[in-house]
């Protein structure tokens, strides 16, 4: 195993564990929840109402962000830390969500306990690098999806950022968060446009649109269901 699979290992397990409170902090900026808020741009309008799979939803701020602009979308939000669903419920509450429009479940993406073709969309913000084998979430997220449906995913762009863009936000706390995630993700891996689209591919997905976010540190892939 190499120094950095090891770290990968070691870090994931400490960060998500140990440190929901931090990843919590980090991306309560403005420029992070509103790329969580543009994952569903293009479900079309008939889809308002439709049914969400969140795969990583961390401290909630995915689910919360897309559905602050989708008040009538419903959401599954999955992860396999507790405190970060713990994190979620939290922020469920605080928006005066109820239960039943941001449903919570502790569970593996590559092994999801839910019936096949439920779902008019699956969605992750910053999530897929961080799993060992993402090729079975993707494979997982289509099982699960209404033909047609929409997977949407922010990843970190292997391309080389805009820092400049990252200065211009004047902000110590983003510049933090971005060099840090950048480091966190040169360790655990990021996604090119070939890469990104090859992979949608190979789980069966069409129609794969790739956009760069966040400055160039992150890229949205987009793909339909056959």
């Amino acid at each position: 195993m190499s120094l950095k699979s090891i770290l990968a290992r070691l870090l994931g397990s400490w960060v998500f564990s140990s440190t929901a409170w931090l990843y919590e902090w980090m991306t309560a900026n403005s420029a992070w929840q509103e790329s969580c808020a543009n994952l569903l741009d293009p479900l079309p309008g008939r889809a308002e109402e439709g049914l969400v799979l969140d795969l990583g939803i961390g401290p909630g701020v995915s689910a919360l962000r897309m559905g602050a602009r989708r008040p009538q979308a419903r959401f599954v939000g999955l992860d396999l830390s507790l405190p970060m669903l713990k994190k979620a419920r939290t922020g469920r509450e605080q928006a005066g969500w109820p239960a039943g429009r941001l449903m919570l479940v502790q569970a593996d993406a590559d092994r999801l306990p839910l019936a096949d073709s439920g779902f008019d969309a699956a969605a992750a913000h910053s999530f897929l690098y961080l799993i060992p084998d993402h090729h079975a979430a993707l494979i997982e997220a289509n099982r699960v999806m209404r033909s047609g449906g929409l997977a949407a995913f922010m990843e970190p762009n292997a391309d080389r950022p805009d820092w400049n863009w990252l200065l211009r936000q004047r902000s110590g706390k983003l510049l933090f968060t971005f060099s840090l995630w950048r480091i966190y993700n040169w360790i655990h891996g990021r996604f090119s446009p070939a890469s990104f689209t090859a992979a949608f591919e190979r789980a069966g997905f069409k129609e794969v649109d790739i956009e760069n976010a966040l400055g160039g540190f992150g890229i949205y892939g987009w793909a339909r269901k056959r």
